[in-house]
């Protein structure tokens, strides 16, 4: 569908003019092979997950995916519908994260993963949370996106997913938040967050963010667009200028509504001026969701969904904006030039 858009180059990839920076330092999207352009990132999935492990949540092998081989080829039907693209694999520390694995992924199916830095949730937060300083944290998120996870050489393109749960923000929280804007602060990564309930605590989320001087540019607010006649709430988040992830696409049951409260709550967003703001993405997490399971596969928002948006008036030329332009301004930032590796130790353990 992309190839049919009758636009030029630089108004297809309008972000091209910030591929550098005014000193001279090229923008990029980091991915677990290292940094693409905006022609190579193409169609972009703003929050997945490819390889997860949510037993401490669901108390289910339904919540486990760490089928390599299975991955690749369910991330194909992706790249086929899509002509090629890339995903945000949000899987951060506590959700099963395994560089390496991503990066075999990665390169058997040809689509291009940006890997998330930092710490999920609470439940599931490592005892180093509560053992080092805010700035200690801060330091091991640089580390990921500027050197290498777990002992590779494989980066970060993002810090996230980092959550919140209900009610209130709790002290751990709030010190993974500030470690993260600190850790924005020092690379320009952009902040995925995690809110439960669709949106519960995002404002407060930004307001903590905010704090520590990350603009709302360089955030992006997961699972949003799922309120059926409740658009004040989506409202007043898309209003602080951050990114907005309508995420849960093809999710259906146990309180998530269906697809057409999505197409609805995203033309609102739009009528209201929104536009710029908007992602998409399906938020795979579970072996239900793939296709080998009878699920929607990640290949769902481009098969599906955005067929449903244009047939509600949605334009390509809009639809382009939400699935390439916009996610490539969320999740581009300056490459941070690795520390020398005369051993080639870093390099080895990427493999």
């Amino acid at each position: 569908m992309y190839d049919d858009i009758a636009i030029s180059p630089r108004e297809r990839y309008p972000c091209q003019e910030r591929f550098e920076d005014s000193e001279g330092n090229r923008m990029a999207i980091m991915t677990v092979r290292g940094p693409i352009t905006a022609q190579q990132a193409g169609p972009i999935l703003s929050h997945e997950h490819v390889l997860c492990d949510l037993w401490s949540f669901v108390r289910s092998y339904d919540g486990i995916l760490d089928d390599e081989e299975l991955a690749v080829q369910e991330l194909q039907a992706f790249a086929r519908a899509a002509g090629g693209g890339t995903l945000v694999d949000a899987t951060s520390f506590g959700l099963g994260r395994n560089p390496r694995a991503l990066s075999r992924i990665s390169q058997e199916s040809g689509v291009h993963i940006v890997m998330g830095a930092g710490w999920y949730r609470e439940e599931v937060y490592p005892s180093l949370v509560w053992e080092l300083s805010t700035n200690e944290l801060a330091d091991r998120v640089v580390e990921e996106l500027t050197i290498g996870a777990d002992g590779t050489s494989i980066r970060a393109g993002m810090i996230g997913e980092i959550g919140t749960e209900r009610k209130q923000i709790t002290p751990a929280q709030e010190r993974v938040f500030r470690a993260a804007g600190r850790a924005h602060a020092r690379t320009n990564a952009a902040i995925l967050t995690h809110t439960t309930h669709f949106g519960e605590l995002a404002v407060e989320q930004i307001a903590l963010l905010a704090e520590e001087r990350v603009p709302p540019s360089r955030i992006v607010i997961s699972h949003l667009g799922d309120r059926p006649g409740r658009t004040d709430m989506l409202l007043a988040i898309a209003q602080t200028g951050v990114h907005l992830s309508i995420d849960n696409i093809g999710y259906l049951g146990s309180g998530y509504p269906d697809d057409a409260v999505r197409v609805r709550n995203i033309r609102t967003l739009i009528e209201e001026g929104h536009l710029d703001q908007i992602l998409l993405s399906g938020d795979i997490c579970m072996k239900s969701h793939l296709h080998a399971y009878g699920g929607k596969g990640y290949d769902h928002v481009h098969s599906k969904f955005l067929p449903l948006l244009a047939a509600s008036g949605v334009t390509q030329e809009q639809i382009l904006r939400m699935t390439v332009v916009n996610p490539w301004n969320a999740y581009d930032m300056p490459p941070v030039a690795a520390p020398e590796d005369p051993s080639g130790v870093l390099a080895a353990q990427a493999h």
